[in-house]
């Protein structure tokens, strides 16, 4: 590859690193957790010391797969690395970082982001940025191919699970020919297609699909002449099953695989205001800008936004008129 690929002086950085601090977004998701693992794992293999920091838990449906991390850095251990490294997050306020330091904390040293979500605010030192790749394991498969180095079975597997999970098996309209070379890299490599298919997409508590049951019997709602999909998921139904919306991976694809649903969205409730999820199956109805207008942001086809009303009426009132016009518009 020539020395202008855009990875080139993310790749350079990493190899000059001597103890690296990997962090990925708040309540990760296949993706963060498969780029934070296989980058973990490529840096050791050559010889560079790395940790994984992720504040609190991980779903449980990634536990057996994703495991041996820190929980907490404080600032007087920043000392003891050279690079910190962000990956697949887009902006400071959901940087999982923990409340002993600060992304400006990081932003005094060596920081480095490497992400593929459109209009990156984190402002790393220095930043990968590619709005065209399917998944930021994807930039990571494709930086070791670049270094023309190895990575191991377990840390291929890792990358390869990001890869379906943000691309959905390769099903959505994220998934690219270099998304598909970047998954045969992985699989070259030892990359245990098996184990991912059975850990993450074939093994679902009986309590969530009686959940997911429930919200499609008595919460979903359509709209638009059936183009539009949406749930409200109620304290009462997190309560009644006993569902943890750190769980939620993958749910919205249930009102998104309707037949004749255009557009899907997810609402909960939160301490700061409603959490919007959005995603669109249909690239002449892009959510993003939707998302915008509410303070959020995200890929084209799947966005979100934090709305700070009191009722889920009052969602309805702000949202379904933005979804309506875009579904109307002329193309």
């Amino acid at each position: 590859m020539s020395d202008q690929h855009p990875c080139s002086i993310a790749a350079a950085r990493l190899m000059m690193a001597k103890n690296v601090l990997i962090m990925t977004h708040q309540r990760p998701d296949g993706d963060a957790l498969g780029s934070t693992f296989g980058m973990r794992e490529f840096l050791r293999d050559n010889g560079i010391a790395a940790n994984i920091l992720i504040p609190g838990t991980i779903p449980q449906r990634y536990k057996t797969l994703f495991h041996d991390f820190i929980g907490r850095v404080f600032p007087t251990e920043l000392d003891d690395y050279d690079l910190f490294l962000a990956l697949d997050c887009a902006n400071p306020e959901r940087l999982g970082c923990g409340t002993e330091i600060t992304v400006d904390d990081l932003r005094q040293r060596d920081f480095l982001c490497i992400d593929h979500h459109t209009g990156n605010s984190l402002e790393a030192g220095v930043s990968w940025i590619s709005g065209e790749s399917g998944s930021t394991c994807q930039m990571v498969m494709e930086l070791i191919d670049y270094l023309n180095q190895p990575i191991n079975a377990d840390g291929a597997t890792y990358l390869l699970t990001g890869m379906m999970t943000d691309t959905g098996c390769f099903c959505f309209s994220n998934t690219n020919g270099n998304s598909l070379r970047a998954a045969a890299l992985a699989a070259d490599h030892g990359a245990d297609v098996e184990r991912i298919a059975n850990t993450v997409f074939f093994s679902k508590p009986l309590k969530q699909l009686k959940f997911e049951a429930d919200m499609v019997e008595n919460h979903l709602r359509l709209a638009c002449d059936g183009q539009f999909a949406y749930a409200c998921i109620t304290e009462e139904l997190l309560q009644k099953y006993d569902f943890d919306l750190r769980e939620d991976e993958g749910l919205i694809d249930i009102p998104r695989g309707l037949d004749g649903v255009v557009i899907a969205m997810l609402c909960h409730r939160r301490a700061d205001g409603w959490r919007v999820s959005l995603r669109s199956k249909d690239s002449r109805y892009p959510v993003r800008p939707v998302a915008l207008q509410f303070g959020g942001g995200g890929h084209e086809m799947a966005a979100g936004c934090t709305v700070n009303v009191q009722d889920f009426s009052e969602v309805e009132a702000l949202i379904l008129p933005e979804i309506t016009k875009l579904l109307t518009r002329e193309l």
